[in-house]
């Protein structure tokens, strides 16, 4: 389903970035945790609200009038924000195929971004451990190659970064080795 720039539907948008013969190797989504994180402040200015709301009526406002103006404002400030949590968090990933990489960041109903990074533009792949490694999740980094700007792409609480890692290094490494073989058949090579 689509909703303005929102795409719930994965394999529309899969099939928009996929080309004939490329072979999906990997797909992503971000941790949950990057959703409570990202809403923290949220469920402290609820908690205020509710606090304050409780307070004015055990002062005798009335509740009518507390409820009303207390809903309008969670709504103005906390609503959108919440919801825009929920669609970064939900609605991201990162798709690995046999040629690319493909980042989709869609952070609310009017805003997507879809970063497709061809495999040959990948100069390495690391990671990095996130709140002491506690967590299954990491920051996985992209390096580019030099012609490029050498720049890195950086994306925190990916599940099993070092995995992803590993297959994204595999998929550079085949490229490498095999690029002049169809997609299909490079996957099927040994490294």
């Amino acid at each position: 389903m689509r909703i303005f720039a929102l795409e719930t539907d994965v394999e529309k948008l899969k099939a928009k970035f996929v080309a004939e013969g490329e072979k999906e190797v990997l797909m992503t989504y971000y941790h949950g945790l990057s959703f409570f994180f990202a809403s923290i402040r949220e469920m402290i200015l609820t908690i205020i609200l509710v606090v304050v709301g409780a307070v004015a009526v055990l002062l005798g406002a009335p509740i009518g009038w507390v409820v009303g103006i207390l809903f309008l404002l969670w709504f103005l400030f906390v609503f959108f924000n919440l919801m825009k949590a929920y669609i970064d968090w939900a609605y991201d990933f990162i798709l690995v195929t046999t040629d690319k990489i493909i980042f989709v960041d869609q952070s609310s109903f009017f805003r997507q971004e879809i970063k497709p990074l061809h495999i040959e533009n990948v100069g390495g792949v690391s990671t990095r451990t996130q709140f002491w490694n506690i967590f299954p999740f990491g920051m996985l980094r992209i390096h580019l190659k030099e012609g490029l700007g050498g720049d890195q792409i950086t994306k925190k609480y990916v599940p099993r970064a070092q995995e992803v890692a590993a297959r994204i290094s595999e998929v550079v490494t085949r490229y490498q080795r095999y690029g002049h073989l169809p997609p299909a058949e490079r996957m099927t090579k040994p490294l």
